[in-house]
C-alpha cells in the first residue's frame, strides 16, 4: 500500500515538474556537457630511462633521431628529472615538477635526457569546445600545484581500476586546476630566433628545395654558420631535422587516406616515390603503404 503511494507521489510530482517546465528559446540548442574536459581512450605510462634500441612509446630516447607526431593529446609530467626537447619552432626546458601538453599532429623531438628520470605520460583524445580550454598549454608547460599533484594521484588510482569515466573526469580536474598554474620555467637557447626561423621555413617549404645552400641563402648566413647554429640550438642536425619533418608530414598525408604515395613523395620534398619508401622504412621500420593500412586498422 504505501508502495503505490509511492508510485503515486513520484508520478505527481513529475506531471507537476512537467507542466512547470518553461518553453524552449532554441529547440537545437540546450544544457551540454561540451565545456567539460572529459578525455576519452586514455592510456598511461611511465618512462624511466632512455633507450636507444626502440622507438615510438616502447621507449624514450634523445639519440634515435626520431620525431615524433601523434593524432593523441599527449600530456608529460616529470616527476623526476630536467630534460629538454624541440616542440615544432621552440625548445622547451622540461624542469622536475612540470607538466607540458603536446597537441595532435604536433612535431616533437627529445633533446636532451637523463640516463634515469621518472617521466609520467597521459595520452588521450577529446573532441566538442574542451579543444579550446586547452588552448592556453600552446604557450608552454606549467607548474604541478600540490592540489593538480593531488588530483593526479587520483586519477591513476582510477585509472588503475579501470574506470573508464571516473577516470576522464579526474583527468579533467587535474587541467582545470592547472588553468591557473604558473607557467614553466623556459631557459633562452642561444640564437633561437635565428633556429626558430629555420625550423618556421623549413616546416612552410616541405615541397621546396631545403639543401643547405638553398637553406643558407634564404637565412641570409653562411651554411657552416647556419650549421653550427642549428645544432646548438635545436639539440640536432639540420639535415635530420628537414628530413624527419618531411617524414613526419607524410605521415599525416597517410592518415587522411586520400591521396597516392607519389603525390604524397612529391608533397613532401622527396625527389622520388623509391627515395621516399626508403626513408620512410629507415625511420618507421614499414612502408607507407604499410602504414596507412595499419591507421586504417586503428580508426
Amino acid at each position: 500500500m504505501r508502495q503505490d503511494h509511492r508510485k503515486m507521489s513520484d508520478k505527481t510530482q513529475l506531471i507537476e515538474t512537467a507542466r512547470n517546465l518553461p518553453q524552449p528559446d532554441d529547440y537545437f540548442s540546450g544544457l551540454d556537457w561540451g565545456g567539460e574536459i572529459l578525455p576519452r581512450e586514455i592510456v598511461s605510462f611511465c618512462r624511466m630511462a632512455q633507450d636507444h634500441r626502440t622507438s615510438g612509446w616502447d621507449g624514450i630516447s634523445a639519440k634515435a633521431g626520431r620525431y615524433d607526431q601523434h593524432s593523441r593529446y599527449v600530456l608529460l609530467i616529470s616527476l623526476e628529472g630536467d630534460g629538454s626537447m624541440g616542440v615544432e619552432t621552440n625548445t622547451r626546458q622540461i624542469h622536475e615538477g612540470e607538466a607540458h601538453l603536446l597537441f595532435p599532429h604536433q612535431i616533437h623531438y627529445y633533446i636532451d635526457l637523463p640516463e634515469k628520470f621518472t617521466w609520467l605520460y597521459v595520452t588521450f583524445d577529446l573532441e566538442g569546445p574542451a579543444r579550446q580550454i586547452l588552448e592556453l598549454w600552446r604557450s608552454g608547460g606549467r607548474k604541478m600545484s600540490e592540489q593538480a599533484k593531488g588530483l593526479l594521484v587520483e586519477f591513476l588510482a582510477e585509472f588503475q581500476k579501470e574506470d573508464g569515466l571516473k577516470a576522464s573526469i579526474a583527468l579533467g580536474k587535474v587541467f582545470e586546476a592547472m588553468e591557473t598554474a604558473e607557467p614553466a620555467r623556459n631557459k633562452a637557447e642561444p640564437d633561437a630566433d635565428l633556429v626558430a626561423q629555420i625550423k618556421k621555413h623549413v616546416m612552410e617549404n616541405l615541397e621546396g628545395d631545403l639543401a643547405m645552400p638553398a637553406l643558407s641563402t634564404a637565412m641570409g648566413v653562411s651554411e657552416s654558420y647556419l650549421r653550427a647554429v642549428f645544432r646548438d640550438g635545436a639539440g640536432v642536425s639540420l639535415g635530420n631535422f628537414v628530413r624527419s619533418v618531411r617524414l613526419v608530414r607524410a605521415t599525416y598525408l597517410l592518415e587522411q587516406g586520400e591521396l597516392d604515395l607519389g603525390v604524397i613523395a612529391e608533397r613532401t620534398g622527396f625527389g622520388s616515390l623509391t627515395s621516399f619508401t626508403r626513408a620512410f622504412r629507415r625511420m618507421y621500420e614499414m612502408t607507407p603503404s604499410s602504414y596507412r593500412k595499419r591507421s586504417r586498422v586503428e580508426a
